[in-house]
């Protein structure tokens, strides 16, 4: 984790469900209270349930708190789309920015912003 506090990028992987929150939860909260920006890689996650977007959403929300940004190094992927989609996310704006650009690229669109500042 001292990788992540030095360059600002946590790269979480494997298997991120309940059963590993509270793994998620330490890291997270080690990595806010470091560097700034921050960017979290999701990209290696093989399973993901409701308690990652939950830490997610709550990392987002600490950081907006304390100003710092907090990106996705990219939208969300299949593994983080399907937990999203079981969470209502498709169907249900983002409760902290009112859209759904944070965790979504729209098809053939561009990028969209995928930080939250504070």
């Amino acid at each position: 984790m001292q990788e992540a506090l030095s360059t600002g990028k946590v790269n979480l992987n494997g298997v991120r469900t309940i059963r590993s929150a509270e793994e998620t939860r330490s890291l997270l909260i080690e990595a806010l209270a470091g560097a700034s920006p921050l960017s979290l890689d999701c990209s290696l996650v093989t399973d993901a349930d409701l308690s990652l977007v939950q830490l997610l959403l709550s990392a987002r929300k600490t950081a907006q708190r304390a100003g710092k940004i907090l990106t996705l190094a990219a939208p969300a992927d299949e593994v983080l789309q399907q937990a999203l989609s079981r969470a209502g996310f498709e169907t249900s704006p983002d409760p902290l920015t009112g859209n759904q650009s944070y965790w979504l690229k729209k098809e053939g669109g561009d990028a969209q912003d995928h930080s939250c500042r504070g």
